[in-house]
């Protein structure tokens, strides 16, 4: 072969290499837009909006105006109905008071309160009837969506230890490119199976559900952020913003108890 003719075949062979190399990169960029217009249009469905480069829940707060809360505990007034779920209480169902606890699992103070100041009250009230505790869902982004719609999927017996584990490894999901399918991974055992946890997070009345509860929380009881604690008995319901010291809650907590 002459040197034009070598010459000529490594430049035709060069130009197959380049051609195949944009068909392909066009193929991937092609695919990453699918996926990125396929999701916004999947999390505009579930009511999230995206801002200042996240995808968030819709924030549009249309709790009344009201000062800003000066004491420990606010009251709520008595003739606001109020309907969350305490099907999957922790502690004896007949306690004569409940907490509400109002989080989302990629809030870090959640996460302080959950792991740290809950086991006092598991000690101190919980474990003797006093106090039940109903884990509210109120996220605050997707990834704690999607967290929410698998403790909503798990069984009663392993929600607990599912909403811990979340809070637990929350940096390690939170940090990921695949938090979906990590939150899967602390959700699955023996009797919820991959296909459980796919099944619930493509669950849109369940998504629905949540978004409608957190909208409710904000209707009715002012909540701006998370955590808020929101404590109930059959004649007075009072709520906590923000995580408070353990010592003023307790006091916070026998003194309902005595009234």
């Amino acid at each position: 072969m002459s040197v034009w003719a070598n010459k000529f075949y490594h430049t035709i062979n060069r130009r197959k290499l380049l051609d195949k190399f944009i068909k392909t990169l066009s193929t991937i960029i092609t695919s990453i837009l699918f996926y990125v217009i396929a999701s916004y249009v999947y999390l505009s469905s579930k009511g999230f909006v995206y801002e200042n480069g996240t995808f968030t829940l819709i924030k549009e707060v249309k709790a009344s105006t009201q000062n800003e809360p000066l004491q420990f505990a606010n009251k709520i007034r008595p003739d606001v109905a109020l309907n969350f779920n305490a099907d999957k209480a922790i502690g004896d169902k007949n306690a004569p008071l409940t907490l509400f606890e109002f989080s989302s699992l990629g809030c870090s103070h959640c996460a302080d309160f959950h792991l740290n100041i809950l086991p006092k009250l598991e000690k101190d009230f919980i474990s003797t009837g006093k106090l039940k505790v109903v884990f509210v869902n109120f996220p605050l982004d997707a990834k704690s969506m999607k967290g929410a719609m698998l403790s909503e999927c798990v069984s009663s017996e392993n929600k607990s230890d599912f909403i811990n584990k979340a809070f637990l490894k929350q940096r390690e999901w939170m940090l990921s490119f695949k938090s979906e399918e990590v939150l899967a991974k602390y959700a699955i055992n023996e009797n919820f199976k991959q296909e459980d946890a796919v099944s619930c997070l493509s669950n849109d009345a369940l998504a629905q559900k949540i978004i409608a509860d957190r909208q409710e929380a904000i209707d009715k009881l002012n909540m701006q952020g998370t955590p808020a604690f929101l404590f109930s008995d059959k004649n007075v319901n009072e709520i906590v913003y923000g995580v408070p010291e353990y010592e003023q809650l307790k006091s916070y907590i026998q003194s309902r108890l005595e009234k």
